[in-house]
C-alpha cells in the first residue's frame, strides 16, 4: 500500500468481517500545532453491517492508541477515543483456544451509530497493531513541537 493510500492504523479481520482504521494524511500541512493532526477514514464490514466514517486524530489521540496497544498486547482489552468522540473498544473474548478481539465503534454522539463486531483474526493480532502503529508513526512523525509561554509572556 503506498502513503497515497494511506497507512492502516488498525486492521483486525477474518473471512467474514473487517475492522480497519486507514491514516489518510496531515489534516492542514504547515507550521502550526495543526499541522499534527491526521485525516483518518474508519471502515466496518461484516454480514450484518457496512460503514465509513471519517476522523480526525490528534497527536494526543495517537499517543492514546499507542498506550492502548500496549494494554492489548498485555492481553487486556482497551478503551481509544478519537477527535469527536468516536470510541473504539477492544475486549478480548478469552472463550476459545485462542483470544479474540471484539470490537465496538461508538459514534452515538455524532450519528447515533454504535456496531459491534466479533472478529477472529488469528495468532499474533495483538502484536500486528504495534506494527501498524509504527508505520503510522514513520510516516507521519510530529513535525511541530510547540513550548509552553513563559508567565511572563501576557504581561
Amino acid at each position: 500500500m503506498s502513503e497515497d493510500d494511506g497507512v492502516e492504523l488498525i486492521h483486525l479481520s477474518d473471512p467474514d468481517s473487517s475492522v480497519r482504521l486507514r491514516v489518510l494524511g496531515r489534516n492542514r500541512p504547515g507550521g502550526t500545532p495543526y499541522n499534527d493532526y491526521l485525516d483518518a477514514e474508519l471502515i466496518i464490514t461484516s454480514a450484518f453491517a457496512n460503514g465509513r466514517l471519517g476522523l480526525c486524530l490528534s497527536p494526543e489521540a495517537m499517543d492514546d492508541w499507542s498506550m492502548a496497544v500496549s494494554e492489548l498486547c498485555d492481553g487486556q482489552g482497551a478503551r481509544w477515543t478519537a477527535v469527536g468522540g468516536t470510541e473504539i473498544r477492544i475486549e478480548i473474548d478469552r472463550h476459545f483456544s485462542m483470544p479474540r478481539p471484539i470490537v465496538t465503534v461508538d459514534d452515538s454522539g455524532t450519528s447515533g451509530v454504535s456496531v459491534r463486531v466479533v472478529l477472529d483474526p488469528g495468532n499474533g493480532w495483538d502484536d500486528k497493531l504495534r506494527e501498524q502503529l509504527g508505520r503510522v508513526r514513520q510516516a507521519w512523525p510530529n513535525e511541530v513541537v510547540t513550548t509552553p509561554r513563559s508567565r511572563n509572556f501576557w504581561q
